[in-house]
């Protein structure tokens, strides 16, 4: 009789636990499925143009989910620089933000839209509205301004990133 409810105990002890590692697998599974969602991926971009590819375009971008945040950089030679921050969402690997930037000594903000496309990313041309004479980015205009991917330099919090 022993001998049955030593093999019955036996039998319920090993049951929990299969139960319990089964459990603890699907948890940790979970919490790396978490983890991947909520890392941030960061990219680098760079385009440069003007006929000594002298003016210079930099823009690093941090995701995390659909928000991105980032700096954006415009330095065309021997002009005055845009420089400043990105905020916004991606869907379907279209960035829309907003750029809030500095130049001339004057804050700004523009939005502006890129879509990342074979490893490279593509912005929408801005135009001039004609009522306000500011820069616009209109939904209907093209992806036409080309950046390439470059390597993200490390910085620590609170550095200023500017373009290579």
């Amino acid at each position: 009789m022993m001998n049955i409810q030593t093999l019955s105990s036996l039998v319920c002890l090993a049951s929990l636990m299969a139960c319990q590692t089964g459990t603890e697998r699907q948890e940790q599974a979970g919490n790396k499925h978490n983890e991947s969602q909520n890392q941030e991926q960061k990219y680098c971009f760079l385009r440069t143009e003007g006929m000594q590819q002298q003016d210079t375009s930099f823009i690093q971008l941090m995701v995390r989910n659909e928000t991105v945040s980032g700096v954006y950089n415009v330095i065309p030679h021997e002009k005055d620089a845009r420089r400043g921050t990105v905020l916004g969402k991606l869907t379907d690997d279209v960035f829309d933000l907003v750029w809030t930037f500095t130049q001339e000594g004057m804050q700004d903000t523009l939005r502006v839209v890129f879509k990342q496309q074979d490893g490279k990313l593509l912005q929408k041309q801005l135009t001039v509205d004609t009522l306000t004479g500011r820069q616009v980015t209109v939904d209907s205009s093209r992806f036409s301004e080309t950046y390439e991917p470059v390597d993200c330099a490390p910085t620590s919090e609170g550095d200023d990133v500017d373009s290579p």
